[in-house]
């Protein structure tokens, strides 16, 4: 059934002119997540190295599950979504290899089209590992570090940016990536090293009912991480599991997330971004 629902799940990224982007961002424009009627969305998702068989199987339907919600319910044009993938990729026929040399020729191609009003997405999913205070995304060949990802990111400019990175410790890349009108979400912290499982949750909330806490028909970024958040609690709660994936946001600019951003009306710290960041309308 898995494999039924995953070759689905392909169909619409088979007809999808695969190409990558990583974005920058604006230093005076407002975090609402909304675009004018002049901007665009653009989006990349990267799907790094997962060795477990049934690890990779779950990641590679959250960036079929990622990518269809792109297309059908954030807006996103074909041209303006990328998606590299690694070598055992279902989707590999159509998609680019998650090489470092692809993800950088892309973000080049991007930067000549991509414009100040526009807002951007990166998404990873996939193993990475920490190395001399390093965060090292694992891919095909020579992996990246969260410095040389921050680089390039920093060369794009746009209005609002959501970055997620689903992988082990994230937290480690965040100060680094840090900027202003920057969403940026971890799948756990930087002492938390085992596999990760939140696009598992992540991405379905973001379609969720469950997920619109305040019932005016749209989904925050926000209100879908808490969502996330809570169904991996029940996760490893019922299974009798130690929560080995805290997962953090940071949205203040301060480069320190907050592992509790639902809170921040009271604490004044990260969420408020979040909050006002919308990837779809109605749900």
């Amino acid at each position: 059934m898995f494999e039924r629902s995953t070759r689905a799940l392909m169909k619409t990224l088979m007809l999808t002119i695969l190409v990558t982007v990583v974005g920058g961002s604006s230093p005076t424009a407002e975090p609402t997540g909304k675009p004018n009627d002049d901007s665009a969305t653009y989006a990349m998702i990267v799907s790094g190295i997962s060795k477990d068989p049934t690890e990779r199987q779950a990641k590679d339907k959250a960036v079929a599950d990622f990518s269809r919600f792109l297309l059908d319910r954030a807006g996103v044009k074909p041209d303006r979504l990328g998606v590299l993938v690694h070598n055992g990729s279902p989707i590999r026929k159509d998609a680019k290899i998650s090489t470092a040399d692809n993800i950088k020729e892309q973000v080049r191609t991007f930067a000549k089209v991509i414009a100040p009003e526009d807002r951007f997405i990166f998404y990873y999913v996939g193993q990475a590992n920490i190395v001399q205070d390093k965060l090292r995304l694992n891919l095909p060949g020579v992996d990246i570090t969260h410095e040389q990802l921050a680089e390039w990111m920093n060369g794009l400019k746009v209005s609002s940016m959501l970055i997620v990175l689903d992988c082990p410790g994230a937290e480690m890349a965040v100060r680094m990536l840090t900027g202003p009108d920057r969403v940026i979400i971890g799948a756990c912290t930087a002492e938390q090293r085992y596999s990760t499982r939140f696009s598992q949750y992540f991405v379905p909330a973001l379609s969720d009912d469950k997920s619109d806490a305040d019932g005016d028909g749209k989904i925050s970024a926000l209100e879908a991480f808490n969502l996330a958040y809570k169904q991996l609690d029940e996760l490893y709660r019922g299974q009798g599991l130690l929560k080995t994936e805290t997962p953090v946001m940071e949205d203040d600019g301060d480069g320190t997330p907050s592992q509790e951003p639902w809170r921040h009306e009271q604490d004044k710290t990260d969420g408020a971004a979040a909050a006002r960041l919308f990837l779809s309308g109605k749900s």
